[in-house]
């Protein structure tokens, strides 16, 4: 609704390269009762044209502006997705968005290989919402009694 795009969701698959595929990824990470992170891969050129229509002016570079932008968008579909979940019974708080590029993957993320993607076309360009997610069964547990 904020990008005022339609959006057309593909068939999903298993991604075994999560954080390496994309040009850009921003990762939420989750936690309570699922665990993991959610990241949003895409292109450069995805991530400009989404950042140009945020920012009401044309986007050339990657700047702190646009990583900005792009991890609010970010903070709300996953805000809202937690939210969603709370109201089904899921206890689950998200962490705030860390914007990686080309590749690089922080040591403390490297344990991330596969996830269920889901490829995501909007005006913009394309979207992969990449789930690496768990129920943890112990937080499970005791939060229930």
């Amino acid at each position: 609704m904020m990008l005022a795009t339609e959006v057309q969701a593909g068939r999903p698959f298993f991604n075994e390269q999560p954080l390496t595929k994309y040009d850009i990824c921003v990762l939420v990470g989750v936690l309570g009762d699922l665990q993991g992170q959610v990241i949003c891969g895409m292109s450069y050129k995805t991530v400009k044209s989404i950042a140009s229509q945020m920012l009401m002016s044309e986007v050339e570079e990657i700047d702190f502006m646009a990583q900005s932008a792009i991890c609010e968008l970010k903070n709300i579909i996953v805000g809202t997705a937690s939210t969603n979940l709370s109201v089904s019974g899921y206890r689950c708080n998200i962490t705030p968005p860390l914007f990686l590029r080309d590749g690089i993957v922080p040591q403390f993320l490297q344990h991330v290989h596969t996830a269920l993607a889901i490829p995501i076309q909007t005006n913009f360009g394309q979207i992969d919402i990449n789930l690496a997610l768990q129920k943890d069964e112990l937080f499970f547990k005791e939060a229930r009694g």
